[in-house]
């Protein structure tokens, strides 16, 4: 354009300087050229406009294009970068030069071209016809990545109707969009990496790989392995003599009798604050590791949920899966209720064991219901077939959830596999999706244990102990449904808080259908858990969820963007 620019000038200086003629050709000369050269202003300025939104088409692009993944194919950089030059040229004509980029250290450069046709300069001489401009832009840097953890709510609401089909067939299609919609953007793709975690009452990570980890309590050392026990470690003086010397051994015996009775991979909370908490357990402090939850018989006959007691009336027993004693049992019948229930002999050899109770799944991993977790990865297969799995059973948890979903984006935690905290270029999200509210159930009719069994064990626990290490002080000695929801809902957001302090982004989903709402309360929990009202979503049928997810896999894209 430069040299364009030149041969013009150099013409008007020709004429300036030919003063050969008389008044009446010089005028009728003048006039021409004073309207040529305002129509050669008018050219000019034209391609210069042309020439400034091509610089900026050229920068907009290369700020995307240098956070795609360092396994970007040239062909795909060249598509991605003629896809957002054509969004930001608006029509205008232009040509991609050279594309090109190294990987270590991350550098792209983009050259373009375009060309102005004139309406005046081009009658001079067909080299001036149109005018070309360029533009270069590049840059250097690190790439952005992303981790990921999808926290999906699996409950037994779950297989209610959102309209048209279940909540857990329009979550699953949800879910698998927001996985595709990741890793179908090139963008997004090769440097980002994805974690779902189930939930229901409990969280399950895979048995196989978690039963030898050495963050687990194999040995029975924490100090609430043996609530499930009247008399706590020492009421398991008779397992341990047997060989049993944990839940987990405990697990494996009833597995040779039930294979079903094999553990699910589910862990009880920590005490708190840890439980709030991403860190791992430390050798000075036995509480510190992970109890596998074992969900004990509850008093009753094998199989038997209702049964008249002369002194307690009516006993409710949501779990009772063998008989009260065995031959391994001093005293038969069992004189007392909370011996009934927490006496280690009826599990050395266990008595008639039954897997149904009043037309309920009852046994050792009862409350366990959630499929194992999928740690990070790049795998968009492995993350489908997991999301095409999930079931619907069980009660809410959401505390669990959260932190679990932390935990699996966490670089501190028992699986380590996030990046460090503060690593330049990468973000740390969890999208939280439920359609319920935190649920403990009380169990007034059990005048031992007193609720249903949770990750935060019993409200009266066998050994004597309650959940209120398991609580903040200010929700110790929850007594009521509302009291143990208001308990897991402190520890829920302390959870979202200590999360987002260490720059995990959160979003928030509530599946409230009108057939089966959340209430406000719970919609209140979450807007909150997100710390932002753009990140709580709200979804009212199947359509909106799977609407809900794509909006917040652009919005992750953006986000990706615009660091």
């Amino acid at each position: 354009m430069a040299h364009d620019r030149q041969r013009f000038c150099d013409l008007l200086d020709r004429m300036r300087s030919d003063t050969r003629g008389n008044v009446a050709l010089i005028f009728g000369v003048t006039v021409p050229a004073l309207a040529f050269a305002v129509g050669a202003a008018l050219d000019y300025s034209g391609a210069s406009d042309l020439k400034s939104q091509l610089q900026r088409a050229t920068d907009a692009t290369i700020l995307q294009l240098c956070k795609m993944p360092t396994t970007t194919t040239s062909s795909q950089l060249q598509q991605a970068a003629a896809t957002a030059m054509t969004g930001f040229m608006n029509g205008k004509p232009y040509q991609i030069t050279t594309v090109s980029q190294t990987s270590s250290p991350r550098y792209v450069l983009l050259e373009a071209k375009s060309s102005f046709a004139t309406a005046i300069v081009g009658s001079l001489s067909a080299r001036l016809r149109t005018l070309d401009v360029d533009a270069r832009a590049q840059c250097y840097g690190d790439q952005t990545s992303l981790e990921i953890a999808l926290v999906l709510d699996t409950t037994g609401s779950m297989a209610n109707s959102s309209g048209g089909t279940s909540k857990i067939q329009a979550m699953k299609t949800a879910a698998t969009t927001f996985v595709n919609s990741i890793f179908d953007n090139a963008q997004l793709a090769g440097n980002t990496k994805i974690a779902l975690v189930p939930f229901a009452a409990s969280v399950a990570v895979d048995p196989a790989t978690s039963r030898n980890a050495n963050w687990v309590d194999r040995t029975g050392k924490a100090s609430y392995h043996w609530s499930f026990l009247k008399g706590g470690a020492s009421g398991a003086t008779a397992m341990t003599t047997a060989g049993v010397k944990s839940r987990l051994d405990l697990f494996s015996n009833l597995k040779t009798i039930i294979p079903s009775w094999d553990w699910a991979g589910c862990f009880e909370s920590l005490p708190y604050p840890l439980n709030v908490q991403d860190g791992q357990p430390t050798p000075s402090n036995p509480d510190s590791y992970y109890v596998p939850m074992f969900a004990p018989d509850e008093s009753n006959g094998a199989g038997v949920t209702y049964r008249w007691d002369n002194q307690f009336g009516w006993i409710v027993s949501v779990n009772s899966y063998l008989d009260d004693s065995s031959s391994s049992c001093p005293t038969s019948p069992v004189p007392d209720e909370a011996t009934k229930t927490g006496q280690a002999c009826k599990y050395l050899p266990p008595t008639n064991p039954q897997t149904y109770a009043s037309g309920r799944s009852v046994g050792p991993n009862t409350f366990c219901t959630s499929r194992p977790l999928t740690r990070l990865t790049t795998n968009r297969q492995t993350l489908l077939n997991e999301i095409s799995a999930l079931q619907a059973n069980g009660n809410t948890d959401i505390h669990e959830g959260v932190t679990w979903g932390w935990r699996a984006l966490s670089p501190n935690s028992v699986f380590g596999d996030g990046a460090p905290y503060g690593k330049a270029n990468n973000q740390k999200i969890i999208v939280l999706m439920t359609d319920g509210t935190n649920t403990w159930t009380t169990n007034t009719s059990n005048p031992t244990l007193k609720s249903y069994y949770s990750a935060y064990g019993y409200a009266q626990n066998p050994d004597g102990t309650g959940p209120n290490g398991r609580l903040p002080a200010a929700n110790a000695n929850p007594a009521d449904d509302a009291a143990k929801r208001a308990a897991i809902d402190a520890l829920t957001l302390e959870s979202c808080r200590n999360a987002a302090a260490n720059n995990v982004i959160i979003y928030t989903i509530g599946f409230s259908v009108a057939s089966d709402p959340i209430d406000q309360q719970g919609i209140a929990m979450l807007k909150t858990c997100a710390g932002s009202a753009n990140r709580a979503y709200v979804a009212t049928d199947s359509s909106s969820i799977v609407q809900v997810f794509k909006q917040i896999a652009s919005s992750i894209g953006n986000l990706r963007l615009t660091q």
